[in-house]
């Protein structure tokens, strides 16, 4: 019967053992909160894309995740004339979120989510890498990482949304 009881309490210590550290999972998950807000308000803000034609606000979403919307560019009023969705063909740009749900992964990059390029009408897997130098690598992406291509976006601090026309 004395083993039994050992047994019994030993099973149920173990089972203590077990669901505390179940919980204690908790807190480890919320030490890396400050990391992920820390990665977010150096992300956010607006972004000049690589051809230099567009103005990208990236900002947390209310899920918690980034988005990006298209704030400023050379063609103020360009309609997403290559949507392949016709209802939206009339739509201007400015103003569109472009950049869908990237979920924070650690080390200053967000996968997941997705980027529409209105000068082809698709949509892409998308990675973003904030790099030491302070820009943002964006990589579009069709099944694997490998097909795709990479832009790297630098912060834009000027006070004008209309950029000047591409020559």
């Amino acid at each position: 019967m004395n083993r039994l009881r050992r047994g019994s309490k030993r099973s149920m210590l173990l089972g203590i053992l077990a669901i505390s550290s179940l919980a204690g999972g908790v807190p480890l998950g919320a030490a890396n909160a400050p990391a992920a807000d820390t990665a977010l308000a150096r992300v956010g803000g607006n972004w000049l894309t690589e051809p230099r034609d567009g103005i990208i606000q990236v900002s947390v979403a209310a899920d918690g995740s980034l988005e990006g919307r298209i704030v400023g560019g050379n063609q103020p009023g360009r309609k997403d004339e290559r949507n392949p969705d016709p209802a939206r063909r009339g739509l201007v740009l400015r103003g569109q979120v472009i950049l869908h749900d990237m979920k924070y992964e650690g080390a200053g990059r967000w996968s997941g989510g997705t980027i529409y390029d209105p000068d082809r009408g698709s949509t892409y897997r998308c990675q973003l890498e904030l790099l030491a130098s302070g820009e943002l690598k964006v990589r579009g992406y069709i099944g694997f990482s490998l097909l795709g291509r990479t832009q790297r976006w630098t912060r834009y601090s000027g006070t004008s949304m209309d950029l000047p026309p591409a020559h």
